[in-house]
């Protein structure tokens, strides 16, 4: 048969190189990933390490948020001072620390 790849075959697991490209991500950032324990859940083979297509799928899916859900009750952080706080501030930090 050789090398030729057949067009109806169906891929069951991925290498680090076809997950990276399936997710969108660099081969590194998969890596690290994985070893942070924040990547998709992996499959080792000996000494090979691969990913289910259905546990990237679940991956991408626990990582999907609503638009909706992302607008409400967002806070936005506040601006931090550069340098030394001003006088009026460290008095209005040391009255809300006394309380």
């Amino acid at each position: 048969m050789g090398t030729m790849e057949r067009e109806d075959t169906f891929v069951l697991l991925l290498d680090y190189e076809g997950a990276a490209k399936a997710l969108s991500l660099s081969r590194a950032a998969l890596r690290d990933l994985v070893y942070k324990g924040r990547g998709p859940t992996v499959t080792k083979i000996g000494r090979r390490t691969f990913f289910a297509v259905k546990d990237l799928e679940a991956f991408v899916d626990q990582h999907r948020e609503c638009a909706s859900a992302r607008t409400e009750d967002v806070a936005l952080p506040t601006k931090r001072g550069r340098g030394r706080p001003t006088i009026a501030a460290q008095m209005a930090r040391d009255a809300a620390f006394r309380r």
